[in-house]
């Protein structure tokens, strides 16, 4: 390896890495969206322009084909008209040669046919004049299409993917078109007359509601019906039988209970006032032990941060008069199952076992471990040593 004169010392990277994803995919993603989607107007834009171009096409071609159909008439009579002049000049020659005949009015003819002739010839050459005209503009037109197409096929080369998901979108709606045509049949054979069916007889059953609604309104009124509007949807007989029921549990009922039905109905409100006073005063009773809960939970919640507050204190002045003796130890509250706890360590002691008894201890530790025990004593506790 040489390095050249406009090189850097390290040679040039043989296998560059593979370039890194954008920081934003869904700002690139968009990106070719629009891209797309301008790809896509720009075709329709263009399929535009060029069915204009066609339309044109085909409008100037109609009309050539029309001045062409036009001019054929006009040479054909203007044929006859010089046939018939020719015509005319013979027989006119052979009249000479035979008799003299006055030609006054032959030459009137003859001057109102050339008259003709030549309207006829000027609006040929009017009519060639716009046929050229027109052939120029054809030209003019197939050029101008060419150059078009010319581009529209260079631009179909840069947009033959947007050809082919725009091919298969169309293969997408054939396909969902296909399906509708068969749903569509399906609705057809088989639902469409279900449904006819059913709206038939929904009209006759219409029909019949109305004829029973006049009877019914004859016998009893529309404000009576919709006093009984929880039995509606209920047939005759289901009426009936639910009639005959409630009779028959009338007359039980009556049986039964010699009040009346208004001493009842005092006896039901009463008890109603009775148990919305009691569900009143329940709900004030609800309030309040809401209110007890509460406070006996923040109470519980002091009481359980008082209780380690006090548990390290009396663990700090443990040690601090242990530390005094040259001793070591901790003190485990357990308040959930009411358990002391006291681990003291000896200093003489070089395994730093701890020490659960007072044969180890001196006569004024074991005097202060005695005290220690009386006073846990004094809470109802039990020890555990």
């Amino acid at each position: 390896f040489s390095r050249g004169s406009v090189q850097t010392i390290l040679p040039p990277n043989k296998r560059p890495r593979p370039e890194r994803w954008c920081s934003s995919p869904a700002e690139k993603i968009a990106e070719l969206k629009n891209e797309a989607d301008d790809i896509q107007r720009t075709i329709s834009e263009k399929n535009a322009q060029r069915r204009k171009l066609v339309n044109d096409r085909s409008n100037l071609e109609q009309k050539i084909a029309n001045l062409k159909r036009k001019r054929e008439p006009e040479e054909r009579h203007l044929m006859n008209k010089k046939v018939q002049l020719e015509d005319a000049k013979r027989a006119t020659a052979e009249n000479n040669r035979h008799a003299a005949v006055d030609t006054t009015e032959l030459e009137e003819d003859i001057k109102e046919e050339k008259n003709n002739i030549e309207q006829k010839e000027l609006s040929l050459q009017k009519t060639n004049v716009k046929l050229s005209a027109a052939l120029r503009e054809v030209n003019d037109r197939r050029m101008a299409f060419k150059t078009f197409m010319d581009s529209v096929n260079e631009e179909r080369l840069h947009f033959s993917s947007a050809n082919d998901e725009l091919d298969l979108v169309k293969r997408k709606i054939d396909a969902a078109q296909q399906e509708k045509t068969h749903y569509e049949g399906v609705m057809t054979t088989k639902v469409l007359p279900d449904i006819k069916t059913a709206e038939a007889e929904y009209a006759d059953l219409q029909q019949r509601r109305q004829e029973y609604f006049k009877k019914a309104s004859i016998i009893c009124s529309e404000s009576d019906m919709e006093a009984l509007s929880h039995v509606a949807g209920s047939t005759p007989e289901q009426l009936s039988a639910k009639i005959n029921r409630l009779k028959q549990r009338f007359d039980q009922e009556s049986r039964r209970y010699a009040e009346s039905i208004d001493d009842l109905r005092a006896l039901h409100d009463k008890k109603e006032r009775k148990i919305l006073r009691k569900q009143q005063l329940y709900a004030g009773f609800r309030v309040k032990l809401n209110s007890c809960q509460k406070a006996l939970d923040l109470r519980w919640k002091k009481f359980q941060r008082n209780a380690g507050l006090l548990k390290r204190q009396l663990t700090w002045l443990f040690n601090e008069h242990l530390g005094k003796k040259g001793i070591s130890g901790f003190i485990n509250v357990d308040y959930k199952s009411k358990v002391l706890s006291v681990e003291l360590t000896m200093p003489q002691d070089a395994s730093r076992d701890t020490v659960r008894d007072t044969r180890g201890l001196s006569g004024r530790g074991a005097i202060f471990f005695n005290t220690l025990l009386h006073f846990s004593s004094s809470w109802n506790d039990r020890s555990t040593f």
